[in-house]
């Protein structure tokens, strides 16, 4: 029963769509592959084009008991809009982008950061699925441009996500945009410290406890050494890449 459960759930997730969760304390982002999430992606690409100049995708999309039911998200955006330049996001793009949900809308701002708003609350089963709009404003010139934000869950009952990254092309040619894509997970990304399950940007004992709850509540996060079950094999493959640091 439990079995099946999993797989719904699973299926019920938007190829495309941002996947999210809470389950490890924090909001995580990544994808969906053939209805599996697969968590720790931060990049994501898409195009303007539905309607001129705007996109509703991608969404935000979550398995079944992802969140506590009725959890309220909301973003923040962590600065302005940049622009391609060719070779990499350096330079503030003369377009904003407005976000739109319902009534509610930002406007990326021209510098700094800028609080956003709530913009779904997930099910009564925890399952979170929501879409925003996105608008790039007039001169909405042809390019590629970058818009980061943050999520957070609105009681504080589990950490914001690390920032995330949207990338936007305006007509732009697909290798153009798969290039500002590697730029920003080699640049701004890089290589994720798996080792730091608390997500605090160092290591310590409490990743240690993280790794032990992992373990114990048989969640796969804890298959350091990638072979589908969870062993003492786990636990030194968790210690050696602790030891390497980040």
């Amino acid at each position: 029963m439990l079995l099946t459960l999993c797989v719904t759930a699973m299926a019920q997730t938007h190829e495309g769509d941002i996947v999210i969760t809470g389950e490890h304390g924090v909001i995580e982002t990544g994808y969906a592959d053939s209805g599996s999430p697969v968590y720790g992606r931060r990049v994501f690409d898409t195009t303007f084009g539905k309607l001129p100049n705007w996109t509703n995708d991608p969404g935000f999309d979550s398995v079944v008991g992802a969140f506590a039911p009725a959890a309220a998200l909301g973003f923040d955006i962590q600065g302005p809009v940049l622009v391609w330049d060719g070779a990499a996001f350096e330079d503030v793009a003369e377009s904003q982008i407005l976000i739109t949900k319902g009534p509610l809308f930002a406007t990326t701002p021209l510098d700094g950061g800028l609080p956003g708003f709530v913009f779904g609350q997930a099910s009564t089963t925890g399952k979170f699925h929501h879409h925003m709009g996105y608008e790039l404003l007039d001169p909405a010139s042809d390019g590629v441009y970058l818009l980061e934000l943050t999520l957070w869950e609105e009681t504080g009952a589990i950490e914001e996500s690390a920032p995330f990254f949207l990338i936007f092309g305006q007509n732009a040619e697909p290798d153009e945009l798969a290039d500002a894509v590697a730029w920003v997970e080699d640049t701004l990304v890089g290589t994720p410290c798996r080792a730091d399950l608390d997500g605090d940007g160092s290591l310590s004992i409490f990743d240690f406890l993280a790794f032990q709850n992992l373990f114990d509540a048989e969640d796969l996060a804890a298959d350091f050494d990638g072979d589908g079950a969870l062993t003492i094999f786990d636990f030194l493959s968790f210690q050696n890449e602790f030891d390497a640091g980040c």
